[in-house]
């Protein structure tokens, strides 16, 4: 679970990752905006950027120290967001981060789940050739 609190700054970093703003983010981040930020729900800007497919948001994001397996208060993580979408290159950059493919949220589901209820092949063929399964 997530016991990751909000602190002011927190939406806006939310924000910048939802609009994509790529400089912005950089900008929030230099400038000491907390990367582990969280909603309510606890999903991570992390999360957000990976369900994006955004690898620049990730990267920025890895580097300023968010939690790479950080689940929201439903279990679900940055790797389950990026498998669902089917974004590859995300799913392999968070493998790399060392990213918990065998990790499984409230209902059992994994990062394997998500990709495969998306007929995200590619995704499927990322996640086994890191060795998550």
């Amino acid at each position: 679970m997530n016991e990751h609190s909000e602190a002011p700054s927190q939406p806006d970093i939310l924000m910048l990752v939802a609009r994509g703003d790529r400089d912005g983010l950089a900008a929030a981040l230099a400038a000491g905006a907390d990367a582990d930020t969280c909603d309510r729900w606890g999903v991570s800007a992390l999360a957000r950027a990976a369900g994006r497919g955004d690898v620049d948001m990730v990267e920025m994001l890895l580097a300023r120290g968010a939690a790479v397996n950080r689940a929201s208060k439903v279990g679900n993580t940055p790797l389950m967001m990026a498998a669902a979408g089917g974004h590859v290159a995300v799913v392999e950059r968070l493998m790399q981060a060392g990213a918990d493919a065998a990790h499984a949220n409230k209902w059992g589901l994994k990062a394997y789940d998500w990709a495969q209820w998306a007929s995200n092949a590619a995704e499927v063929q990322a996640l086994l050739r890191a060795g998550g399964i």
